[in-house]
């Protein structure tokens, strides 16, 4: 079940939701522009921290599978979380292939996002204020999403740093922005 759009309810959120909205919209803008300030050591920590988590995931499912042996499927999730632990052992060892792996997957977060933020920046045109904010972020994803895929792999060192950073500065943006339009209705 869906929860309630408040836009199509008439009722706008209460205090406290645009409240954490306008608080959720900070914290993107923040992140943001550290990462634009330092793109090359958000992209060294984000590399790293996906590799330890890929290497976390893999033990816990290898555990998980070995518990489940009666189960005729276990031998199917031990070779997944295998692969899994593989995946994040060779992302902490050679960093520079994960970041490379990771600026691809993240080209493509950008081109869905994009895509996703204009649509519904345009569905919610007729019932919301500022809803062009989502169309410009949107834009905005668009926009980054080709420029990395046109220089890769020479942009990947940096570009998945500044690149996080630009979506959550975009991102927090448009949030302060919603949240001032739910306030408003308030």
């Amino acid at each position: 079940m869906n929860a309630p759009d408040p836009a199509q309810s008439g009722k706008a959120p209460a205090g406290r939701s645009f409240r954490r909205l306008r608080l959720v919209g900070w914290i993107f803008v923040a992140m943001g522009a550290l990462a634009i300030l330092l793109p090359v050591a958000a992209t060294v920590a984000a590399e790293a921290l996906v590799a330890w988590l890929l290497v976390i995931w893999g033990v816990a499912g290898l555990w998980f599978a070995w518990e489940m042996r009666p189960a005729p499927e276990w031998r199917y999730g031990a070779a997944t979380f295998a692969l899994t632990l593989a995946l994040g052992l060779v992302f902490a060892r050679f960093p520079r292939a994960g970041i490379e792996t990771l600026t691809i997957v993240m080209v493509l977060a950008f081109l869905m996002e994009g895509v996703v933020s204009i649509l519904l920046g345009l569905r919610t045109s007729a019932r919301a204020a500022n809803w062009g904010w989502l169309v410009v972020n949107g834009l905005c994803s668009l926009a980054v999403g080709v420029i990395v895929l046109i220089g890769w792999p020479g942009t990947a060192a940096w570009s998945l740093g500044l690149l996080m950073g630009l979506n959550f500065l975009t991102t927090g943006i448009s949030l302060l922005m919603l949240s001032g339009a739910f306030r408003k209705a308030v």
